[in-house]
């Protein structure tokens, strides 16, 4: 009842009173209510949800007897469980589905209600309105309308906010810029690829004043954020952590605090799971407020931490640290355990790289071979490039380092064209092929791109 009432009032409030009463609220009150949503969602599930009902039954668990998400012991919702049959979590008709990117092999179906979609834009438009968003913007939304839910997510927090907009979808970024003068933005909204793509048209043909750069559904580069800010002068860059499951955002960056995220522990209950010494560990997430296709410790394979103490920007709430990685592109090899954010750390700030990369691991005969692929921004320079990437590799990475130089694996650095790398929406960073039935290839062949031989360092 608590929260029906509370949620009838935020259906009513600008995002800017929602934003302050969630900002406001003291975190014992915060807790209490996500804990009391928790319980409440284990019940419905398990009486509504045919998925949920079978699982608890074989395993014994008593949803009555559920406080907390520690006492479903080991229990948690698996990708598979929503490939195999999505249809089984649907707990009241549905008005709309939408399908997962697919990088984990295979799409996921997710069904939400139309009022559920109001829902998402408000919390989605309080976000926004976090991250710096004002009456005054004129928005672009360059979200991906295509099956996929950030742009639909993105248009009904814009009409919910009331901002003018454009709903370009994901289009090519030359077609956004060439109208950016005449209707006068000061926000655009994509993924980070495309907007590092749409910043090279405005640094080659001449940049406009932006407010904000907001993206989602992938990791922005840190070495692309102060060239952005370059050259839309002055403009500030923010992220969002959202995906298809969770239907709307997670995390907001509503501050200069680039670590990680404030995290929205009202509409979700977030959890961090097989965690090492350093705190890293899987992001499990139990949505809270959905009554379509509740989700119960659903495993995102993204790895992160629960960030301690209080932002500096003075915000309290949970926060999450930036993802290291996908749990499944962890790749042991070449001597340890290797994560995406090991690359990332060792090609940033590199000049004449322009921003996507793959790491593919393969065997030629019994050698390992890793084989680093990067885009060059600009021609020449192939052999400073190729030592700048070692110099860095030695200088943060001793110990991998170590390992090529006795011999254990070889390394390879492959250079292509800007573009080239990425042919699906998302790129998958870590590719291991090493055991593969099908030595596909990461990228479509490239007559121009250029590779060293294996190397010892």
């Amino acid at each position: 009842m608590l929260t029906s009432i509370i949620n009838t009032f935020a259906d009513r409030m600008a995002p800017a009173a929602v934003a302050g009463v969630y900002n406001a609220m003291p975190q014992p009150a915060l807790a209490f209510l996500r804990n009391h949503n928790f319980r409440r969602t284990v019940r419905y599930v398990a009486k509504h949800s045919r998925f949920y009902r079978q699982a608890f039954a074989r395993r014994g668990i008593d949803p009555a007897a559920v406080h907390r998400p520690q006492d479903l012991g080991d229990f948690y919702t698996m990708p598979e469980d929503i490939t195999a049959d999505p249809e089984a979590f649907i707990c009241r008709p549905p008005s709309i589905v939408f399908e997962s990117s697919g990088t984990s092999g295979k799409n996921k179906q997710v069904y939400y209600s139309q009022r559920e979609l109001v829902g998402i834009g408000q919390l989605m438009a309080a976000g926004l309105h976090l991250m710096g968003i004002g009456p005054e913007d004129r928005v672009a939304n360059c979200f991906d309308f295509s099956m996929w839910i950030p742009g639909m997510l993105a248009h009904y927090a814009l009409m919910r906010s009331g901002n003018f907009c454009m709903a370009f979808g994901k289009v090519d970024p030359l077609e956004v810029y060439r109208r950016m003068r005449q209707y006068n933005f000061s926000v655009v909204l994509g993924e980070p690829t495309w907007l590092i793509r749409l910043t090279e048209i405005a640094e080659r043909q001449g940049g406009v004043k932006l407010k904000l750069l907001i993206g989602g559904a992938e990791e922005m580069p840190p070495d692309a954020i102060p060239w952005m800010t370059q050259v839309w002068q002055g403009a500030k860059v923010r992220m969002g952590y959202g995906s298809v499951e969770l239907g709307g955002s997670l995390g907001y960056q509503p501050c200069s605090a680039f670590d990680g995220y404030h995290m929205d522990d009202f509409n979700y209950l977030p959890e961090v799971i097989e965690a090492g010494a350093d705190g890293y560990g899987e992001l499990v997430f139990t949505t809270l407020q959905r009554r379509v296709m509740p989700l119960v410790r659903y495993r995102t394979r993204d790895v992160t931490r629960i960030l301690p103490g209080l932002c500096p920007c003075g915000r309290q709430g949970m926060r999450m640290a930036r993802l290291r990685g996908r749990r499944d592109e962890l790749v042991v090899a070449s001597g340890g355990n290797l994560y995406p954010l090991m690359f990332e750390n060792i090609l940033r700030g590199i000049p004449g790289l322009a921003h996507d990369w793959q790491v593919v691991f393969r065997l030629e005969g019994v050698r390992e071979i890793l084989e680093l692929n990067v885009e060059a921004a600009g021609e020449g320079g192939r052999d400073d490039l190729e030592n700048a990437i070692y110099r860095h590799a030695r200088e943060q990475y001793p110990d991998l380092m170590k390992n090529l130089a006795i011999g254990i694996f070889d390394m390879r650095i492959v250079i292509h064209r800007p573009g080239t790398l990425r042919v699906a929406r998302k790129l998958k960073r870590m590719l291991d092929l090493r055991y593969s039935p099908v030595a596909a290839e990461p990228a479509a062949a490239d007559p121009a791109c250029h590779s060293t031989e294996a190397l010892h360092v």
